[in-house]
């Protein structure tokens, strides 16, 4: 197993902003600081959760959530990119593999997910379709999945709420969104088992006891 000490995984989720912000598509002000929030709290989330299993090592999982979109090095819709399989590049040239893996994990909660629900570059999902064919999503995997629906631009949410806010951001399509609402719940179930404890109250969220199908709002057409 290869992994950057904290040190430098700091250090290369600068590298990774300041690239984006050196391309001809930097990130927005505003942009910059949801991506660092959702970055440091997924990791804070994923370590959290880990810290309450006797089998997850809570170092590995906050390393994971904290460069978990550094694909978001390029602008997915101006570069043509998918950001899952642009990170997952990314992180085996740098020889964290692991890290590359949950890059394109954390992107599908349904692992026989349907490409043609995804807006992205086609090739790239393609790319992650494959890549995903010939693994199983270990606990590592479904950690970070939760952990990445568990924030929304750096707050802390319900799965609910999270679906919702991917509704009312992005040009996906009802089939995506209930299928990433369901897988999602199970994979809090099976953390809650796994724990011995509620995950919303262990991350002081409010849990809405509403079916996702009763929240969503309304689509955009913003990027994601």
């Amino acid at each position: 197993m290869s992994l950057p000490s904290k040190q430098e995984a700091l250090a290369f989720f600068e590298y990774v902003i300041a690239e984006r912000n050196r391309s001809p598509f930097p990130f927005r002000p505003e942009w910059e600081k949801e991506f660092r929030a959702h970055c440091f709290s997924v990791a804070n989330i994923a370590a959290k959760i880990a810290s309450q299993t006797p089998y997850l090592n809570s170092e590995r999982a906050y390393l994971s959530g904290l460069l978990h979109d550094c694909g978001r090095i390029k602008d997915e819709k101006s570069e043509n990119v998918f950001h899952g399989w642009t990170g997952y590049q990314l992180m085996k040239k740098q020889g964290w593999d692991e890290i590359g893996r949950i890059s394109v994990t954390h992107c599908f909660l349904d692992k026989d997910f349907n490409p043609e629900l995804y807006p992205q570059a086609r090739q790239d999902i393609l790319h992650c379709k494959d890549y995903i064919s010939d693994i199983e999503y270990d606990d590592y995997d479904k950690l970070l999945q939760l952990a990445d629906m568990m924030n929304d631009r750096g707050k802390n949410c319900s799965l609910q709420y999270r679906c919702r806010s991917l509704a009312e951001r992005y040009p996906v399509q009802e089939e995506f969104l209930t299928t990433h609402f369901r897988c999602a719940e199970n994979l809090r179930l099976y953390f809650e088992a796994k724990c011995d404890c509620d995950i919303y109250q262990l991350l002081n969220i409010r849990n809405e006891s509403v079916s996702y199908t009763h929240l969503r709002a309304h689509e955009t057409e913003a990027d994601l």
